[in-house]
């Protein structure tokens, strides 16, 4: 499906869209979302394969190799093919956002566990009172509108 040229495009480009952490204990999409995953994304979106190709012509349009250019250099890119095709640039986003965050092994990195999210569910903690008073004073103080 993909060359291995692309797939090294595709995930320098998953890493711009999310870095690695700058002491490393998080990985950058690139390293975790596997190409696997956009092929399977047809449950989430039409032709995924097909706007991910979109974007990979659009960066190979603008320079030989992507992945050996600085960061700001690339970005530069990202931005411009994300406005030449905005769509298929909000697709890959979306679909990198969804195979990197539904990982096991990233949702620990980032406070939840490893386990799916459906059937069981997170545990969500309680707020407690002197929150839920604080998010509400604001409501409280303005007094009633409508009923009483």
């Amino acid at each position: 499906m993909w060359s291995e040229a692309e797939l090294r495009v595709l995930s320098s480009i998953l890493d711009e869209l999310i870095p690695a952490s700058p002491d490393g204990r998080v990985p950058g999409a690139g390293a975790v979302v596997a190409a696997e995953f956009f092929r399977s994304a047809a449950q989430y979106a039409v032709d995924p394969v097909g706007a991910i190709d979109v974007v990979l012509a659009g960066v190979s349009a603008m320079t030989e190799d992507f992945s050996a250019l600085d960061r700001p250099e690339r970005i530069e890119i990202l931005k411009v093919v994300e406005t030449e095709t905005p769509e298929n640039f909000a697709l890959l986003v979306r679909l990198a956002y969804m195979g990197y965050y539904s990982r096991p092994e990233i949702r620990p990195l980032f406070g939840p566990g490893a386990q799916p999210v459906h059937p069981r569910g997170y545990t969500v903690p309680d707020e407690s009172s002197e929150l839920i008073d604080r998010l509400t004073k604001p409501v409280r103080q303005r007094g009633r509108c409508y009923r009483t």
